[in-house]
């Protein structure tokens, strides 16, 4: 899942760090994010929704929620 989240940031044209400047998050935290160590909010997700232009990160939101489910 998070796989199709760096190659759309690939695809869009972002670094890593390009895309966390845009998204006022640090690399780091965006490295987390992208290798699912980090959930990041739903306002981070928006942004990189409306960053990257795509409906692909409500999917990968509805993964994420779908995975946390089966959790508890």
């Amino acid at each position: 899942m998070r796989k199709n989240l760096k190659d759309l940031r690939k695809k869009r044209g972002f670094s890593q760090k390009e895309l966390a400047e845009k998204i006022d998050i640090s690399e780091r935290q965006y490295q987390r994010i992208e290798a699912g160590t980090s959930d990041g909010s739903v306002a981070l997700w928006q942004n990189l929704k409306a960053i990257l232009k795509s409906n692909t990160i409500d999917y990968l939101l509805e993964q994420e929620d779908d995975n946390n489910k089966f959790k508890k």
